[in-house]
């Protein structure tokens, strides 16, 4: 038995030997696809030597999961394909939106679905698809075909995996440390570049939601709140009453302010309306979460005022934590003083989530794009952004009270037209960053250009609007468009300019801030101090300790979402709202039958081209006449039968459904 076990043991060592050379290879391949060119990855080698080691040492680690497994060989082919495709879908998603690829995108796959003629032609789809099957079916033969070992000692194995995979835990926790690798407080893109794709993706699989901070307690959350919270929720009797206009906030796809590209000229400013506010309204630097993609972690940070750096790397709250979980947000805290709250968006309401999502941040209503007419759509197939204006001012127009309004809009979306692809546009590139594709900034430019001639129609709208409005315009994060720190004249890849304006002349202040201070920002200048967040962060001043703050931050958003709820004595006062979808019902109020033609038309209102006739339970493919009326080809259709209208998506996914329409007459 002994000479038996040193035998496997002296094979063993000899397959470590084996595997050291391969798992350098498969890192040194992962890398180059990470850093997406030689000397990229030579200055990552130069300047980050351990941490490629460390990632060699992972790499080899999961090759050790192999010898778990009689077929070995197979297993370590599996496995090395599989590192090998996972840098090459994080080369893809690079490019694409920037951000790196994470353990959290499989949560996306069903969005990114969605948005897969955007990003790829139909032959690349179809390539990419047939590419997976081939690979997969591959994969599992090299398993199958693999010789069997003899006198597998799976005891020797495991002990021997269970020992690397401690060893790599440890050196993990005391680099950690020591300062060597400070991941929450690096951004993931900076993250994967310093620390490497191996490391990257394993620390997003591993960590998840915001982690209990050492410090937290009781007695520090009552603290908080006595210390920090409590000075504005009693306010002094002199003072001021608080202002209710109507607040609307309008998130800027991929918006930024193009002067801040370096050797970047254009025939014409794409964003003149925009620059005059700049000039004449109140505006500073907004520090985003995301760049490239991620609207709906920017999206997060303003509604909420929590900091997304907690939360795992890569996480979007959207598709965890709010799934089945209320929070306080600027919607939650408006309703105390009347206010409506309604999101508004040119694009599928089930795009992350959002038609349940919304529910849960407080939202009354949801007006996404399948509860839009007008819609008319660019060259990649976003919606104009143009719709927006009369979709918000409905909004505003078809509530008795104060409303606050969230719009969200799309169309300067990517991915955007690469090198020799034909690009219209009355805006000329002059010139332009060497690391910028000149076609993808032509486009861009010009879609930019009719996103700020929509700012522009709003304000129109806005000023001769009836009701006090604020109005916050600001981008959600920076396009991808390939663009590097040295590329901007600001430095930072994480920062977009936000502006206010209001029709009231009410003297309001700019300055520069984080994305999760917004909208505490502009409410303290209204003299709104409802909820925990806001007051806050409204009273942090310039001379607060900022490691307090966001020390003190971390603390309340950890209590808030997965702690004791302390600050709320026990229990969270949030439960997710009856969330109605469109500014005004869809409504099926009667419907004929002809049975010569077996055609059924179906009559009420706010109908749209998303809009579906329902007969007992079963879809007709209904034809749009207009606001008021469906037509759909349908058999056997009677007084009894049970008519309605559904509103779907392309994807045919319900978003919801009318009441029961009565037969008004059958045709001869």
């Amino acid at each position: 038995m002994a000479s038996t076990r040193a035998q496997a043991l002296r094979r063993f060592v000899r397959e470590v030997w084996y595997m050291l050379p391969i798992s350098l290879l498969v890192a040194l391949a992962v890398e180059l696809l990470n850093h997406q060119s030689l000397e990229k990855l030579l200055l990552f080698l130069q300047g980050h030597p351990w941490m490629f080691l460390f990632n060699v040492e992972i790499i080899f680690n999961t090759f050790l999961f192999a010898e778990l497994f009689r077929r070995r060989r197979g297993v370590r082919w599996l496995l090395g394909i599989l590192w090998l495709v996972l840098g090459a879908v994080n080369a893809i998603i690079q490019k694409t939106r920037v951000l790196p690829f994470t353990t959290r995108d499989v949560l996306l796959i069903p969005d990114g679905l969605k948005m897969i003629t955007v990003y790829f032609k139909w032959y690349e789809i179809i390539g990419m698809f047939v590419g997976a099957a081939l690979i997969i079916a591959g994969m599992a033969l090299v398993v199958v075909k693999s010789r069997k070992r003899e006198n597998f000692d799976r005891t020797l194995s495991l002990g021997v995996f269970c020992a690397v995979t401690a060893l790599t835990v440890i050196v993990t926790r005391v680099s950690t440390t020591a300062g060597g690798i400070d991941w929450e407080k690096t951004n993931l893109v900076d993250a994967y570049h310093d620390y490497g794709f191996a490391y990257g993706f394993t620390c997003t699989f591993a960590d998840f939601g915001i982690s209990r901070p050492t410090e937290y307690s009781e007695e520090l959350v009552e603290e908080i709140a006595g210390d920090v919270i409590e000075p504005t929720a009693a306010p002094e009797p002199e003072a001021e009453e608080p202002l209710t206009p109507n607040v609307v906030f309008v998130q800027l796809e991929s918006f930024f302010d193009v002067d801040t590209l370096e050797d970047a000229a254009f025939s014409a400013d794409p964003i003149p309306v925009f620059r005059e506010l700049m000039e004449t309204c109140p505006h500073g630097q907004l520090r985003v979460p995301s760049v490239g993609g991620g609207t709906a972690n920017t999206e997060f940070e303003v509604l909420t005022g929590m900091n997304l750096d907690y939360f795992a790397a890569g996480e979007f709250p959207y598709n965890t934590i709010l799934k089945d979980t209320s929070c306080e947000t600027v919607c939650f805290n408006l309703k105390e003083l009347g206010y409506t709250a309604t999101a508004v968006h040119n694009y599928t309401g089930t795009f992350y989530g959002r038609n349940t999502v919304y529910a849960q941040l407080g939202f009354d209503r949801f007006v996404p794009q399948e509860y839009m007419n007008g819609l008319t759509y660019n060259a990649l197939g976003w919606a104009h952004d143009s719709v927006l204006t009369g979709e918000t001012m409905q909004a505003l127009a078809t509530t008795p009270g104060r409303d606050f309004v969230f719009t969200v809009t799309v169309q300067s979306h990517g991915k955007y037209p690469a090198e020799g692809e034909n690009v219209e546009g009355d805006i000329a590139v002059l010139s332009a960053p060497e690391t910028v594709d000149k076609t993808a900034l032509t486009y861009y430019v010009n879609e930019l250009s009719q996103v700020d001639a929509f700012i522009g129609a709003l304000i129109d709208e806005l000023e001769a609007f009836d009701e006090p409005t604020v109005l916050v315009l600001y981008g959600d994060h920076l396009p991808a468009l390939g663009l590097e720190a040295d590329d901007l004249s600001t430095g930072d890849l994480y920062q977009t300019t936000y502006v206010l304006w209001n029709n009231f002349g009410l003297d309001m202040q700019g300055g520069d801030l984080q994305a999760f201070q917004l909208s505490a920002y502009v409410l303290g200048q209204l003299n709104i101090h409802e909820g925990i967040l806001t007051r806050f962060h409204q009273n942090f001043g310039p001379d607060c300790d900022e490691e307090d703050y966001l020390s003190f931050l971390r603390v309340l958003e950890y209590d808030m979402l997965y702690g004791d709820h302390n600050i709320y004595e026990g229990g969270s006062p949030y439960q997710p709202t009856a969330l109605k979808l469109g500014a005004a019902p869809i409504v099926c109020e009667s419907y004929t039958y002809d049975p010569g033609t077996a055609t059924i038309s179906v009559y009420g209102q706010n109908f749209t081209t998303y809009s579906d006739i329902i007969v007992d339970g079963e879809r007709k493919n209904a034809v749009f006449a207009d606001e008021t009326r469906l037509i759909a080809r349908a058999n056997g259709v009677t007084e009894d039968s049970l008519v309605c209208v559904g509103q779907f998506t392309r994807e045919g996914d319900e978003l919801g459904r009318s009441g029961f329409g009565k037969m008004r007459e059958i045709s001869p």
